[in-house]
């Protein structure tokens, strides 16, 4: 008889009663194991790094960093590293986010535990597993954008403003593009202040579609973008 795998998991979360939560309903299945839990993206980055695990359950809001920020450098660190992000609400931007950030699901908190166990599973194993109503709001989103806003609205950029939105669209945060581009945080946080203002935008992930649907026509334009 085949022998049934078993995941190893980390659980991410700033709250003792969801990780208990959690890890009653892991408990339910045999092939589930906790090898380690933290309440902090730091704690739990440096835990992820030591014991390798198989699968990362992720809060999308830590006390010290972002879900997504933690997410962007466990799988920078590891690209191969499965990170399934959890959450209370069905934020689309929250989602986009963390897309682009490398996780392979995102699951809301109150889902049936069926649904729980499924995708946990499904994204162990190597599938990425978005839930469909959220996927459509994502795209929902991007199309309704896409048509409120034309790519060459980004003319209205300065090339120091410009310089910044390869390194939004990639996931940076504000002290990784400062030291990229050699600037001060300030600096880059006026900048982002700019380039939401002149483009109408309230958010990062905003501006990063605007500057993938525009990467076609840039590269055959004339102007200080090429």
């Amino acid at each position: 008889m085949e022998q049934q795998s078993v995941y190893r998991i980390v659980l991410i979360d700033d709250s003792r009663m969801v990780r208990l939560g959690i890890r009653e309903q892991l408990l339910t299945a045999t092939d589930f194991r906790v090898v380690g839990e933290a309440m902090s993206a730091v704690e739990g980055m440096e835990l992820v790094e030591q014991v390798k695990p198989d699968l990362v359950l992720l809060d999308s809001r830590l006390p010290d960093l972002s879900g997504v920020e933690a997410c962007r450098t466990m799988v920078a660190r590891n690209p191969a590293q499965r990170v399934l992000m959890l959450s209370i609400q069905d934020d689309p931007a929250v989602v986009q986010e963390a897309i682009v950030a490398g996780a392979r699901g995102y699951l809301l908190k109150d889902a049936p535990v069926d649904t729980w166990l499924d995708a946990v599973r499904r994204v162990a194993s190597g599938d990425v597993l978005f839930q469909p109503h959220l996927l459509g709001m994502v795209l929902r989103e991007v199309h309704d954008m896409g048509n409120g806003l034309s790519s060459k609205s980004l003319a209205a950029l300065s090339p120091q403003e410009y310089r910044l939105l390869p390194l939004v669209a990639e996931g940076k945060t504000n002290k990784e593009i400062a030291s990229a581009l050699a600037l001060s945080d300030k600096t880059v946080k006026n900048y982002l202040a700019n380039i939401f203002s002149k483009l109408g935008i309230s958010r990062r992930t905003q501006a990063a579609t605007l500057y993938a649907r525009a990467l076609p026509s840039r590269s055959m334009s004339s102007g200080h973008y090429v």
